[in-house]
């Protein structure tokens, strides 16, 4: 019964196990069956499963996963030549592989394929079987060449190298598709020379390879009936080109798609490819596609986690601006809570308190958009406005400065804002810009502060005026950002102001927080939500 090899390589050189047991164990722990201290590597990571001449890998619940062939499994079948990788699209490779025959046997996978090359002989012509050793043992380092690549610019370059040695011809260019286009990514000479992006190639000849999917190849232009009245090959004395496409590989849900393409070209007839170099040629190519897509993979995988890493810090950041230390007032009690529909969001709120018996300033801004890119706009505004309150300027001040920064900056971004000052004496001073009209709350009297101006953002010059209201000991200011009344549950109703009037009763923030997301439930929030309660208690 034939035995399967797991093949790797690591500081203590090339290994190659037998996987002879029923059940064969892979981690990090020294109780393991076969040992790797590589980066991502759970402790008991994964185990491979005989049973009769069937393989079988299946994940050990590792933190961060276990890739079979570049797509990462839970449990599936292994064949010869599938690769495994452990914790990352960027670990080495782990290849299973048949299990070589006793040293002074016959090679029967050498033997078949030297057998195969000899029938591929031009008619009449001898066997030659020294220099179809000569040619397996090129594509056996070939291969070895290929694999060695870990970023795509070295599987490019050792491909190109490779196709150039094996074809005799002058230059090659591989592109990769990109947006539905072919898009030059590396060009070499037969010298190993980097050459960059040419417009002299064959276009025709590389959308005759796309269109067909198959290879094109001409070893003599001039006694070739198709490509002898080209203009690009007239014009630029090509007399040898072969185009192939590079296909993912196919799976049994979907079939190859296309990679990109592999150019090469002369102006120096390089004379016909046997059948065999043809072979030779489409298995680099089919070996070299599937280290690219792997690549691309792991490229796509790593960009997207370091986009994660970057999304966790500014969330973090984000947190720590909306985290701040309420003032503890004699006269006031403040709440506030913000919670982001995405990790950031574009809401904030701000509260200053200047000589603790004088006056109390409060924000609360909603900024056009969300995500990331209203996240620092809210970040911006949120320093001016604070800094602002610091200097204990006028509600229309700010305002205006609010106005001219974000229309001067060209940010593509307006704000909606309400600004509040309060004095001991519980007369209040506020400002709205567009925003949501302020509830205020006594005992069971809820009615909205009215007066409001234009939104922050929108128009230059635009003129900004507060207005006062006198509060009552026990009297409750809400303020709350869109996301709240525009909250939509199942039935596409919205939350509206209705329903905050509703919940106004509440004495906590949080349980109006609470209100909104069980009213939209099971639906996501679509938009970032913000509650601030002022009251007044002298």
């Amino acid at each position: 019964m034939e035995v399967m090899m797991l093949c790797y390589s690591d500081s203590d050189g090339q290994h190659r196990i037998a996987l002879e047991r029923e059940m064969t164990s892979i981690g990090r722990s020294p109780d393991q069956d076969i040992v790797l201290r590589w980066l991502g590597v759970s402790r008991r990571h994964a185990l491979i499963l005989r049973e009769g001449g069937v393989y079988t890998v299946a994940d050990q619940n590792s933190t961060h996963g276990t890739f079979l062939n570049g797509s990462r499994v839970q449990r599936a079948v292994l064949k010869p030549e599938d690769m495994l990788q452990l914790g990352s699209l960027n670990a080495p490779h782990l290849r299973l592989q048949r299990e070589r025959p006793p040293t002074g046997s016959p090679d029967s996978s050498v033997s078949d394929l030297l057998s195969a090359l000899t029938e591929l002989r031009p008619p009449g012509e001898p066997s030659r079987p020294a220099r179809e050793m000569e040619r397996l043992n090129w594509m056996i380092r070939a291969a070895r060449q290929l694999n060695e690549g870990a970023a795509i610019e070295d599987i490019l370059c050792a491909l190109l190298h490779l196709t150039l040695q094996l074809t005799n011809l002058e230059r090659g260019f591989v592109f990769l598709s990109q947006g539905g286009e072919m898009r030059f990514a590396r060009g070499l000479s037969a010298s190993g020379a980097r050459v960059d992006a040419d417009s002299t190639v064959s276009r025709r000849a590389m959308q005759n390879a796309i269109d067909s999917g198959e290879v094109f190849s001409v070893s003599d232009t001039r006694t070739d009936d198709q490509t002898a009245e080209w203009p690009s090959v007239v014009q630029l004395g090509i007399r040898s080109v072969y185009c192939i496409p590079l296909r993912k590989p196919a799976s049994a849900k979907e079939p190859g798609q296309l990679l990109g393409l592999l150019y090469l070209d002369s102006q120096i007839g390089a004379g016909a490819l046997t059948e065999v170099d043809r072979q030779v040629l489409g298995a680099i190519a089919t070996e070299a596609a599937a280290l690219v897509h792997n690549a691309v993979l792991a490229d796509e995988y790593n960009k997207a986690r370091q986009a994660r890493e970057e999304l966790a810090v500014a969330a973090g950041i984000h947190s720590g601006l909306m985290s701040i230390s309420l003032p503890v007032l004699p006269y006031a009690v403040l709440q506030a809570k913000s919670v982001p529909c995405l990790a950031i969001g574009g809401d904030f709120f701000d509260a200053v308190a200047l000589d603790l018996e004088d006056r109390l300033y409060l924000a609360v801004a909603d900024v056009s958009g969300k995500g990331v890119s209203a996240a620092i706009v809210a970040a911006n505004l949120q320093g001016i406005i604070h800094s602002q309150f610091l200097a204990g300027q006028s509600l229309p001040r700010i305002a205006d400065v609010v106005n001219h920064f974000l229309l001067t900056r060209n940010v593509g971004k307006y704000a909606t804002m309400v600004l509040l000052k309060l004095l001991p004496n519980g007369e209040l001073e506020y400002l709205n810009c567009g925003h949501i009209l302020p509830l205020s709350i006594f005992g069971t009297e809820v009615h909205r502060l009215e007066h409001s101006n234009l939104i922050v953002g929108l128009i230059a010059g635009a003129q900004y005026t507060s207005s006062t209201h006198t509060m009552r000991a026990g009297e409750r200011i809400l303020l709350a950002t869109d996301g709240v009344t525009e909250a939509e549950n199942s039935a596409g109703l919205a939350f509206g102001e209705p329903g905050l009037i509703s919940v106004s009763h509440h004495q906590q923030v949080d349980e109006i927080i609470a209100e909104v997301a069980k009213f939209q439930a099971p639906n996501p929030a679509q938009d970032d939500c913000t509650v601030v309660e002022l009251k007044f208690s002298p």
